[in-house]
C-alpha cells in the first residue's frame, strides 16, 4: 500500500498580493494598438487640464519682472543723488604689529633697518640673538651692525627681535608664529613702505618702480658675471636717485644689495652710494 505525500508546490493555491504593490500586465499578453492610443489621449487630456497652472505661473513671472524693473529704477534714482566725492579713500598705511621677528643671514644683512628705525615716529624696542649655526668668525660683523641700531627702549610697545641664523640666504619677516613669513629683503621693504609711507616712498601702482625692485631681488642671487648687466638696467633711469628726483624704496633696495658685496664695483655710481651710506649708517 502506497502512502500519500504532501505537495511541494501547490499551483492551485491562491496567492494573496500585498496592497502596497501596483498591478503589472503579464508580458505574455500583447499590448494592443487601442491601449496605446488610450494612454496618449489620457496624457493629452491631463496636460490640457493643467494648462491653467501654466497660465498662473506666467502671470506670477510677469509680476516679478515688473517689481524688478521698479527696484532698478529706484536704485538708479538713488545713485544719481550720491556724491562720489563724499566717498572716503581707504588709507594705504598698514598698522604696525607689536611683535616682529626678523630672521637674517650673517651674509645678507638688512642695512635698510637702521634708516627705518631712525626715521620712525614711534620708539621701537630691539633685541637680537645669534643662532648656534653662525660660526664665531662672523660674530664680529654682527656686532658692527647692531651697535649702530637705536638703543634699547623699554617704554616702546613695538618689539623687533633680530635672529641671525645660517639657514637661508633670504631674510624672513615673521609677524606672528602662525602667519606666513615675508621672504626676501625686497618684499620686506615693500611691507615696511606700507607701514611707514612717510619714511619710505613707494607707489605700488607704479609698474616701473616694481620692475626696478624685481631687478634688485634678482641681484641678490645672480652670478658675478651677470651683475654688471643687471646694474646697468637698474641705473638706466638714474639721475640724483635711482628712480625720480627723491629717495625711494628703490634706492634702499639697491643700496642693500650693493652693501652685501665685499667691494663696491666701479659700475656702481659712487656719489649715489655715499649718499645712501650717510642715510643708512
Amino acid at each position: 500500500m502506497m502512502y500519500g505525500m504532501k505537495k511541494i508546490v501547490d499551483h492551485d493555491a491562491e496567492i494573496v498580493l500585498p496592497k502596497c504593490m501596483y498591478p503589472v500586465k503579464y508580458r505574455t499578453i500583447p499590448v494592443g494598438e487601442d491601449d496605446i492610443n488610450i494612454n496618449i489621449s489620457n496624457q493629452v487630456i491631463k496636460f490640457l487640464k493643467g494648462s491653467s497652472n501654466m497660465t498662473e505661473l506666467e502671470q506670477r513671472q510677469d509680476q516679478l519682472l515688473q517689481k524688478l524693473d521698479t527696484l532698478y529704477d529706484r536704485i538708479k534714482t538713488i545713485s544719481l543723488h550720491c556724491n562720489s566725492q563724499a566717498v572716503r579713500s581707504v588709507p594705504k598705511q598698514v598698522p604696525a604689529v607689536e611683535e616682529v621677528v626678523l630672521v637674517v643671514s650673517p651674509d645678507n644683512f638688512p642695512w635698510y633697518l637702521n634708516y627705518v628705525l631712525k626715521q620712525s615716529p614711534v620708539a621701537v624696542n630691539i633685541s637680537w640673538h645669534v643662532h648656534s649655526s653662525v660660526p664665531n668668525e662672523k660674530i664680529a660683523k654682527i656686532n658692527n651692525l647692531v651697535k649702530n641700531l637705536p638703543s634699547l627702549s623699554n617704554d616702546s610697545k613695538i618689539n623687533i627681535r633680530l635672529i641671525f641664523k645660517c639657514v637661508s640666504a633670504d631674510a624672513e619677516l615673521k609677524l606672528s608664529s602662525l602667519a606666513v613669513p615675508i621672504v626676501g629683503n625686497v618684499n620686506i621693504l615693500r611691507y615696511l613702505a606700507y607701514v611707514y609711507p612717510s619714511i619710505i616712498s613707494y607707489d605700488h601702482n607704479d609698474q616701473n618702480m616694481d620692475y626696478l625692485l624685481d631687478i634688485c631681488h634678482m641681484l641678490e642671487r645672480t652670478p658675478e658675471k651677470n651683475k654688471e648687466a643687471l646694474v646697468n638696467k637698474l641705473c638706466a633711469q638714474r639721475k640724483d636717485w635711482m628712480y625720480g628726483n627723491k629717495f625711494t624704496v628703490v634706492d634702499l633696495a639697491a643700496y642693500n644689495v650693493f652693501k652685501q658685496w665685499k667691494s663696491v664695483p666701479k659700475y656702481v655710481n659712487k656719489p649715489w652710494f655715499d649718499k645712501c651710506d650717510k642715510l643708512c649708517l
